[in-house]
């Protein structure tokens, strides 16, 4: 089986299983956003997948921003 993805291989076949914990997938009107809990505790996001391009241009949504769910 060939897979073919932008994403590097950690991100698909993290090496451990505890990679998977610090992850997330969270929805947004257009699509979502995938979110990585830091050291710190915080959550930040790490990447964009939306159909609509004005989600990519969006502050709130660039990667290595801080989510905060309100």
């Amino acid at each position: 089986m060939i897979l073919y993805t932008p994403l590097g291989i950690e991100s698909i076949f993290p090496p451990d299983e505890k990679g998977w914990e610090n992850i997330r997938t969270i929805p947004i009107t257009h699509g979502s956003l995938t979110i990585e809990k830091s050291e710190a505790g915080t959550w930040k996001i790490v990447g964009v997948n939306s159909s609509n391009p004005h989600d990519y241009m969006d502050p709130n949504y660039q990667p290595g921003s801080v989510w905060n769910d309100s």
